[in-house]
């Protein structure tokens, strides 16, 4: 990337006009929702959790077999 675009990004964010605001209500909402979802219960954290669960049980079934 070329500072010129960093910069320009960096621009957008701190506007402090109705585009400006709006971007960073909107990351606000998205950095809400991904805690969220990494909160127990979430849908990450539930993910996880399964995937453990199958990770566990492959295990098993191959200690089981061998």
């Amino acid at each position: 990337m070329k500072r010129e675009d960093i910069k320009k990004a960096v621009d957008m964010v701190m506007d402090e006009g109705e585009e400006g605001q709006e971007r960073r209500k909107k990351s606000r909402q998205l950095a809400d929702m991904a805690k969220k979802a990494l909160e127990k219960g979430g849908s990450s954290y539930l993910n996880i959790s399964l995937l453990i669960e199958d990770i566990k049980q492959q295990a098993t079934s191959n200690l089981i077999t061998a």
